[in-house]
C-alpha cells in the first residue's frame, strides 16, 4: 500500500536524479508494481537545472513522464495512485492517497487537500 511505501520512505532525503518527487513517485510504483518507469532517468542528473533540461527536451513534464507509465499493470488514475499535478503554481509529480497530495519536497513531505490532477496512474498489484 502507498501508506506503508510513503512511512518507509518519508525521511529519506530528497537528492534530484535519485530521490525527487518524480522519482520519488516511480519509487512508489516500482514498490507497488515491480515495474520502474523512470530506471532510464535515475542517476542522469544532479540538479534542479539539470533537471530541467531534461524536461525541457521533452517538450514538458507530461511529455517526458507520460510514455514512461505505458505498462499494462498501470491504468487511468482511480483512487489512490501516482500523477502529475498542480499544487499551488507548480506543476509536480505527487502521490495521490485518499484525496490528497503527497509530494516529496528539499524540506520533507508535503501534503496539499487544493490541487488539480493533469494526468494519473493507479495499478493493480502482482
Amino acid at each position: 500500500m502507498l501508506s506503508e511505501f510513503i512511512a518507509k520512505t518519508r525521511s529519506d532525503p530528497f537528492e534530484w536524479g535519485r530521490n525527487d518527487c518524480a522519482l520519488w513517485c516511480a519509487s512508489a510504483v516500482a514498490h507497488e508494481t515491480g515495474f520502474d518507469p523512470a530506471a532510464d532517468l535515475r542517476g542522469t542528473y544532479s540538479s534542479w537545472f539539470e533537471c530541467r533540461q531534461i524536461i525541457m527536451a521533452a517538450g514538458s513534464m507530461m511529455k517526458l513522464i507520460k510514455p514512461r507509465m505505458r505498462w499494462p499493470g498501470l491504468r487511468d488514475l482511480d483512487g489512490d495512485g501516482v500523477a502529475i499535478i498542480t499544487l499551488g503554481d507548480q506543476i509536480l509529480c505527487g502521490l495521490i492517497v485518499d484525496g490528497r497530495a503527497v509530494v516529496k519536497t528539499a524540506n520533507g513531505l508535503r501534503i496539499g487537500d487544493e490541487f488539480r490532477v493533469l494526468r494519473g496512474w493507479s495499478w493493480r498489484r502482482p
